[in-house]
């Protein structure tokens, strides 16, 4: 069996949240394993428009000492997954140019699908 390749358009499709912006607080949540990330907004992906200042609860990214944790004034663009359990996905430096350019290839493909499959295949 072969495991389907994620699509751009599924990729946009299944994240909840896709901005870009500079990390303003990172607090421990009322939920072991989460954190409570606040980011000063410069773009908005996903949905199209949000407020310039943002906090998302999400799965804390030291829990498990998968990744370091966020420190206040990175700049970043994060991609939220619409399952609250699921890392968030973060880029930094020159790799962010290139990731934005391609969310704004697929927005369009992406616009009215629903996830149905995690972004593999059909949507």
């Amino acid at each position: 069996m072969t495991e389907a390749k994620l699509s751009a358009e599924g990729w946009v499709a299944c994240s909840q949240v896709m901005a870009e912006g500079e990390v303003v607080s990172v607090e421990e949540a009322p939920a072991a394993g989460r954190v409570l990330l606040t980011v000063a907004v410069t773009d908005w992906f996903k949905p199209a428009t949000g407020e310039k200042e943002a906090r998302f609860d999400v799965v804390d990214p030291a829990k498990d000492g998968a990744y370091p944790r966020w420190k206040p004034g990175e700049h970043l663009l994060l991609v939220i997954d619409r399952d609250p359990t699921a890392y968030v996905t973060s880029y930094r430096g020159d790799d962010i140019a290139e990731v934005r350019r391609g969310i704004e290839r697929a927005l369009p493909g992406a616009a009215g699908r629903e996830c149905t499959d995690g972004g593999r295949g059909d949507v």
